[in-house]
């Protein structure tokens, strides 16, 4: 039950580098063909640094091919194992089969999840990926290119991280100060030296102060860590706002080989989207993990 999502993820890496990966945009883009993007994961698993450019793409296939190849194998040990388990047990019955897999379901539900996760990475890199290219295609000047491809959209990637980041610190905050993370709760919650005192009035008064003082400093961070972080989300949302609109008014003023064309803007703003789903997504991943290890 493990295998298998590890199949579909590694199933993906090769769509990715096969250029067989659904595109929604594809078919609005003007002389479109399939773009083969191998993924920063495949790259760096081999060392994309020493590999030669010339055999690249054949050297990745090979290697995602080997993999599935060895998770085909490895699935198929499992079940003939599984299968001889189960023809020697005495009693063996399908409920029983369905009580195990619902067990194994259920301690490797986390697991699960973490690798759909990258599924989703794989293509959201792929999209942004794509409609760069596709930008490309359309034969930008420098301006076209540096201006407003690469300025708004490393604009945008900054403005979703600080606003992501400005609403996952919230979480954890509210997280940090549920009862089950309090302070007695805590690490911090117990003083080696706050209990050799003898006198237990004494003790308990100091241990007072001790308390007093560790959760003044934890809100004091927590409210200089949301401050930091308001700034730098209004910060980026403004320098955004002006960035798009300075593209969209400057488009008069521009000499035609300047202009964008409506597809131009079109794959801009698409790119952004892209870029603040994907900016989402490992944000909302975060935050389920923060939630899982707070149930366990």
């Amino acid at each position: 039950m493990v295998i298998q999502p590890y199949q579909v993820l590694w199933e993906t890496y090769l769509k990715s580098g096969m250029g067989q990966l659904v595109v929604p945009w594809k078919t609005q883009t003007p002389g479109s063909i399939n773009i083969r993007i191998w993924p920063k994961a495949i790259k760096t698993m081999l060392g994309s640094a020493n590999t030669d450019k010339a055999n690249e793409n054949d050297l990745y296939l090979k290697f995602v091919h080997q993999q599935l190849d060895a998770l085909d194998n490895q699935l198929k040990d499992c079940q003939r194992q599984l299968d001889t388990r189960a023809n020697n047990m005495t009693g063996y019955s399908l409920s029983i089969q369905k009580m195990i897999e619902l067990y194994i379901e259920k301690n490797l539900h986390f697991s699960r999840i973490e690798i759909e996760h990258k599924v989703e990475l794989v293509h959201y890199q792929y999209y942004i990926r794509a409609l760069k290219l596709a930008y490309l295609r359309l034969n930008p000047n420098k301006y076209q290119v540096e201006r407003f491809m690469r300025e708004i959209c490393e604009i945008k990637h900054a403005q979703e991280t600080t606003q992501q980041e400005y609403d996952f610190l919230q979480k954890q905050i509210a997280y940090y100060s549920s009862p089950s993370q309090s302070f007695d709760a805590s690490l911090i919650g117990s003083s080696s030296i706050i209990d050799s005192v003898d006198d237990e009035y004494l003790r308990k008064e100091l241990f007072g102060k001790y308390k007093d003082i560790a959760e003044q400093y934890r809100t004091t961070l927590f409210n200089m860590y949301l401050k930091s972080a308001e700034e730098q989300r209004k910060e980026y949302k403004k320098k955004l706002d002006d960035c798009v609109q300075q593209m969209y008014s400057s488009q008069n003023a521009l000499n035609e080989n300047q202009r964008l064309t409506s597809i131009m803007v079109q794959l801009i703003t698409q790119r952004c989207d892209r870029i603040s789903e994907h900016i989402k997504c490992v944000y909302e991943f975060k935050a389920q993990s923060m939630a899982s290890k707070s149930s366990l």
